[in-house]
């Protein structure tokens, strides 16, 4: 053996010999951030745990204000008065609980229930997205800026709010606007420069008309407006916004055809487009939407599994619709729309001494009754309530 290599083998053995005890224990910098990642994994659990006990206390304490109104105020020419009185009502505590409070419960009538999917951070910076139950199994999605404040604790940054499609000050900014238009407020709406004179008065007439709900002059207004206008994000979601609270369905479907039009690939829009393609059957579409969410948002939700395999069962894709409905239970036991996709998936593929399963879980965890009399308003069931396995369960049952 040469010895230059043999004098080197001595030494290969003691480095490879000795325990890696500076490799294997962290640094400074690992502990440092392990212990970021934890304090935002701890804030927002204790948020969203106080948002399910009726409360909003943590939740408006963790939104810094200052940066909030920045936000808010940012580049918009928003109407002095209105400025002091928001402002005034963020120093006040309970106008301000109330205000965030309303914003979260048009759609919880029977209290917030959250879901915490998910808290990434890296540094002081972090996001996390949290589901809110509704009526009628549908759900919202909530996904936070985050950061961490001089003492450490989870600070709210600002949030995307993919029901009604946008971000929370954004939202608020217009509504200042709205509330009080003028020429150069209007004019920084749209996002294309030397917006021309008739276009600024169509858009101050579009604020106002919104604002005063008339949506006589808004549509009027709508039809007068060149393609490059109609398809601007700003003009779409005034009247979106409008129609839904007001509950007008046929300007709100006008308006969901303008953002299939123009911003369906938008995952912030994806929600809302299943109020537009599910009536029109365009089930493709809907399914694209849910998954371009899901994958934008980075999470594995129990809730969107079993809305996609509903969708996958209307498209006749009953494995799939079947697997996805199996996926959603096994994340979320405890969630009743996951149980009715496993039902109605296993009696659409005619497996229904599995259904009877899922039947006795829904009547069992979820207080539904399922005889005869509930099954035959779904044409679904009927062959189902033909079946031998059903007879032996009702009689059974009785």
């Amino acid at each position: 053996m040469p010895t230059k290599l043999k004098s080197l083998i001595p030494l290969v053995l003691l480095v490879v010999g000795q325990p890696a005890i500076a490799q294997s224990e962290p640094d400074e910098r690992e502990i440092l951030e392990q212990a970021r990642q934890q304090a935002f994994r701890d804030g927002m659990t204790a948020i969203v745990g106080n948002l399910n006990a009726g409360s909003f206390m943590l939740f408006t304490k963790a939104i810094d204000k200052d940066d909030f109104l920045d936000r808010i105020f940012g580049l918009r020419l928003i109407d002095g008065g209105i400025k002091r009185e928001f402002r005034s009502d963020m120093n006040e505590s309970d106008r301000w609980k109330k205000f965030i409070r309303s914003r979260y419960e048009k759609e919880a009538e029977d209290g917030v229930r959250a879901t915490l999917l998910i808290v990434e951070s890296r540094g002081e910076r972090g996001r996390a997205v949290v589901r809110f139950d509704m009526t009628h199994f549908r759900a919202n999605y909530h996904e936070y800026d985050l950061r961490l404040n001089a003492k450490g604790q989870v600070s709210i940054v600002d949030w995307n709010d993919y029901l009604w499609g946008h971000l929370f000050t954004d939202s608020i900014g217009l509504a200042m606007v709205q509330a009080k238009p003028n020429k150069n407020a209007a004019r920084k709406l749209v996002d294309f420069p030397n917006v021309r004179e008739d276009q600024v008065f169509q858009i101050m007439e579009l604020l106002k008309a919104t604002r005063d709900r008339n949506f006589d002059r808004y549509e009027q207004i709508m039809k007068s407006l060149d393609e490059r206008l109609k398809g601007q994000r700003t003009i779409i979601k005034l009247g979106l916004d409008t129609a839904r609270v007001a509950r007008k369905r046929r300007v709100q479907r006008d308006s969901l055809q303008m953002v299939d039009k123009y911003l369906a690939k938008d995952p912030l829009f994806a929600l809302a487009l299943m109020d537009y393609y599910l009536p029109a059957k365009r089930y493709q579409d809907a399914y694209d939407a849910l998954l371009n969410l899901q994958r934008y948002l980075r999470i594995d939700d129990a809730l969107l599994s079993a809305r996609l395999s509903s969708i996958l069962l209307v498209m006749d894709r009953v494995d799939d619709a079947a697997e996805l409905a199996l996926k959603s239970v096994t994340q979320e036991p405890g969630l009743e729309l996951g149980w009715w996709s496993v039902f109605r998936a296993r009696v659409t593929a005619k497996k229904y001494a599995d259904a009877i399963e899922a039947l006795e879980t829904l009547e069992r965890d979820f207080d539904q009754a399922l005889g005869p009399d509930a099954l035959s308003k779904d044409p679904l069931f009927r062959e189902f309530m033909l079946s031998a396995e059903y007879r032996g369960w009702f009689e059974g049952s009785g």
